[in-house]
């Protein structure tokens, strides 16, 4: 049977749609370079905002208008939060929770008894690295036990849930025999990862030491949960120096109406501590502009905080009602036209504070891992988070995920561009 595999959401989606394919192909299924070829259509779907759910319903809807139209399946956190809906949509034939997620296989091989795998089976480690990416992604923990006013993620996803670190370290050496230069540890919130006492710093400590895993990289690192033992680990080059710490607003009064459990203050005190760790450190975030009762004020203070922490990429949202969260029926909703002007000062602002990390990277070194060749230049991603080219009219060899050294020298559109070494 061929596959064919839509991701949309966050790398924790990704993540698990990376999972599920390569259980497909070493149950001996094979994967569709596009729809149209399909004979399933796995949706992995997203709910975070009602666009993201719109976005769900319209792939869904995608494959019920070819000519030869795939079975579909729809799973993730819209089936999770609207299943008799998901259901409903025209060409969906199942909907797949998202506590059921992990055994998708088993359930198309139940609902469609006349599927059968195309070719042999094959031992997941050598599964080939045929999937369009160099770093594979990997979910530790999912879940969330916190309740932001403005998130649904703990509606969809359930209460906080930990994977053994045997299993996360058995995953990882797989994926790094089987050809991945860069594994990256995701989930909703990895700093509350919890293995019968073990935390994330056990994992972490764990994957470095019993893995041959060249390159390691942690997803985001909430705020007010940050283990400090963890920036001892950064002495191994193998682990990016690259930190996802979500801010969402920079002004400590609309933080506490998002129930954010910490300050825009005690935010950039610990900014100012990992930077002091983890020299040449990429920090980035989640900023959202909007929020319900923000004040001119109060935008201006998130946008003078955000513009001083000089972000390596600082990821900008309006914020959007979601039914079902305590922000959606705040009485003081800003008005569309206020939340897009305030979105582009914000969006400026982070532009500036990117190009200006990329600018601090000319002349330094950067390990990169090359992703694919673009006309006359070889792209890839460094280790803190920047991307890279690198001319390659002089480069004979395919370098698809090679890790190597590059002395950057000039910012380009996005990134730098650089000399290999």
């Amino acid at each position: 049977m061929r596959v064919f595999f839509t991701n949309l959401g966050c790398k924790l989606n990704q993540a698990e749609v990376d999972h599920l394919a390569r259980r497909f192909v070493a149950a001996g299924h094979r994967l569709a370079p596009c729809l149209e070829e399909a004979d399933l259509h796995v949706i992995n779907s997203c709910t975070v905002t009602h666009l993201a759910a719109r976005d769900s319903r319209k792939t869904a809807r995608r494959g019920a208008r070819l000519p030869n139209a795939p079975r579909t399946v729809l799973t993730g956190c819209y089936a999770s939060h609207a299943p008799q809906e998901a259901a409903a949509l025209a060409g969906v034939d199942l909907v797949v929770d998202n506590t059921q997620k992990h055994q998708l296989l088993e359930q198309v091989h139940a609902f469609f008894p006349e599927v059968q795998p195309s070719t042999s089976p094959v031992p997941v480690p050598y599964v080939p690295l045929d999937y369009g990416h160099v770093r594979a992604l990997v979910k530790v923990e999912d879940g969330c036990n916190m309740r932001c006013s403005f998130c649904i993620i703990p509606s969809t996803r359930g209460r906080q849930r930990s994977r053994s670190i045997a299993e996360v370290v058995a995953e990882v050496q797989s994926l790094a025999s089987g050809g991945y230069p860069e594994v990256v540890v995701t989930g909703v919130q990895i700093s509350e990862y919890d293995d019968a006492g073990q935390r994330l710093y056990d994992l972490v400590s764990a994957l470095l030491a019993d893995t041959d895993v060249r390159r390691l990289r942690l997803t985001s690192i909430a705020p007010w949960k940050l283990d400090r033992r963890l920036l001892d680990l950064w002495q191994d080059r193998r682990l990016c120096r690259h930190i996802h710490m979500s801010l969402q607003s920079g002004c400590s009064a609309t933080l506490r109406r998002m129930r954010r459990p910490y300050s825009a203050a005690a935010y950039g005190e610990l900014a100012s501590t990992l930077r002091q760790a983890i020299p040449g450190l990429a920090l980035t975030t989640d900023v959202i502009v909007g929020f319900p009762g923000e004040s001119d004020d109060e935008f201006q203070a998130s946008l003078d905080f955000v513009e001083s922490m000089a972000f390596a990429r600082p990821h900008v949202f309006t914020y959007s009602p979601r039914q079902g969260t305590d922000a959606a029926t705040h009485d003081q909703q800003v008005e569309p036209t206020v939340k897009k002007e305030r979105v582009h000062r914000m969006l400026a602002v982070a532009n500036a504070s990117q190009e200006a990390f990329h600018r601090r990277q000319v002349g330094e070194d950067l390990d990169v891992v090359w992703e694919e060749r673009r006309g006359g230049w070889w792209t890839g991603l460094s280790d803190n988070y920047v991307r890279v080219r690198a001319a390659a009219d002089q480069v004979p060899d395919d370098l698809t995920g090679r890790l190597e050294t590059v002395t950057v020298e000039d910012v380009t559109g996005g990134g730098v561009s650089g000399r290999r070494l």
